[in-house]
């Protein structure tokens, strides 16, 4: 499905971003069944894993850096260790650092992006990446995944929405809220498509390293194409939201340039603390995800034996990446309007309208399962669903 969206200039408060508006209202919560971001980290437990492989210069470094101006765009020492992440087509010098991922969405848009121009957003997703188009003065499209096509991209459906001014083609890699992961042939298929009609992709990639079986794993878009632009965090895999760093990858020097510049308008600089944080993760990184995957492998059991002793009542396509999951609830009332009920019984998932959704996934909420806290909220879910199956009309036999 598709919908052209004409934006006059945005101003940056007009549209608040819904969850986390919601989170804000929600911050002592009980049970966050919505949250997607890997089990935390302690600082305490970071220091041990480096001590475990030997970086006591890190540790060093640590306790005795420079309180000035960190470099503009990620320090280098960083930007080395985050091109590990990636093929050789990815240096350092390819790479720009941001203070998280959200800023480094917003800004690489804004920076690409002029009045006049079209981008072409696949939705649903997360809202960030759909608003920095809107700041930007630009016209979009949405086009509209589908569980029916078990949530991959339609490339004819983003071939039929080009037109001559369309610039920027939006998506995130593994998908959020539903969890599935492109197929290599379909990614292929994209970066021919933005190729040909010079385009750029932007691939939210923050939930990458946590595909279920690794060898679904395919390349980051970023290393497919100097068209593609790829957006990492150390919240999402590693559990290190607190160190405040994102970056975005693109083998096209001139693009990374601009970045940089817009970067350096927004945030001069990061902390220098959390960079060296940053490079003691990612040193450790298989140790650290392979932790937070079993922590995703025992929840989903959990949840696959729920869904499936309920199924008159749910539905959902089992996610192949991330923490995430979209369910369909085939109650008398909306999703929206059973997230309202979890609320008021302190169960927080995120309904079809923190995403965009068009009718046809008004049914659908996202939930969380990436950490520790996920059987409590599911048991407290579960509980609430049993005293009211009657009255939804659906009472055990």
């Amino acid at each position: 499905m598709l919908g052209l969206i004409e934006e006059d200039f945005m101003h940056l408060l007009d549209n608040p971003i819904r969850s986390d508006e919601l989170l804000v209202k929600t911050v002592d919560i009980k049970h966050r069944f919505y949250a997607s971001s890997s089990e935390p980290m302690s600082h305490k437990e970071l220091i041990e894993l480096a001590r475990d492989v030997g970086d006591e210069h890190l540790i060093e470094l640590y306790n005795d850096h420079s309180l000035g101006y960190a470099e503009n765009g990620g320090s280098l020492d960083l930007r080395r260790e985050l091109a590990t992440l990636y093929g050789p087509e990815i240096s350092a010098e390819n790479i720009v650092v941001f203070p998280g991922a959200q800023t480094g969405m917003t800004i690489t848009t804004q920076a690409l992006l002029h009045p006049g121009d079209h981008a072409i957003v696949v939705t649903p997703s997360y809202q960030s990446l759909e608003e920095g188009i809107k700041y930007a003065g630009a016209e979009f499209t949405r086009v509209m995944l589908s569980p029916d096509n078990n949530w991959q991209i339609d490339v004819s459906a983003v071939e039929a929405t080009i037109r001559g001014n369309t610039k920027y083609i939006v998506l995130n890699d593994p998908h959020n809220p539903s969890g599935a992961l492109l197929s290599a042939d379909t990614k292929r298929a994209l970066v021919a498509l933005a190729e040909e009609n010079d385009i750029l992709i932007f691939s939210d990639e923050v939930y990458r390293l946590l595909e279920l079986d690794p060898s679904d794993r395919s390349n980051s878009i970023a290393e497919l194409s100097s068209n593609g632009i790829a957006l990492g965090t150390m919240a999402k895999p590693f559990g290190c939201g607190g160190m405040c760093i994102g970056w975005v990858a693109c083998q096209d020097k001139s693009i990374i340039e601009k970045l940089r510049k817009a970067q350096h308008l927004f945030a001069v600089c990061f902390s220098r603390a959390g960079e060296i944080q940053a490079m003691m993760a990612l040193r450790v990184r298989d140790k650290i995800v392979e932790k937070n995957m079993q922590i995703i492998y025992e929840n989903l059991e959990l949840l696959k034996d729920y869904f499936s002793r309920n199924q008159d009542l749910f539905e959902w396509m089992p996610p192949q990446a991330g923490g995430t999951g979209f369910v369909k609830f085939k109650g008398p009332i909306s999703a929206d309007e059973l997230a309202e009920e979890l609320l008021g019984q302190e169960i927080l998932v995120f309904g079809s309208a923190i995403f965009d959704c068009d009718e046809e996934l008004k049914q659908y909420f996202r939930i969380g399962f990436s950490r520790r806290t996920m059987p409590a909220a599911l048991k407290a879910f579960e509980e609430f669903v049993e005293e009211r199956r009657a009255q939804w009309g659906h009472p055990r036999r």
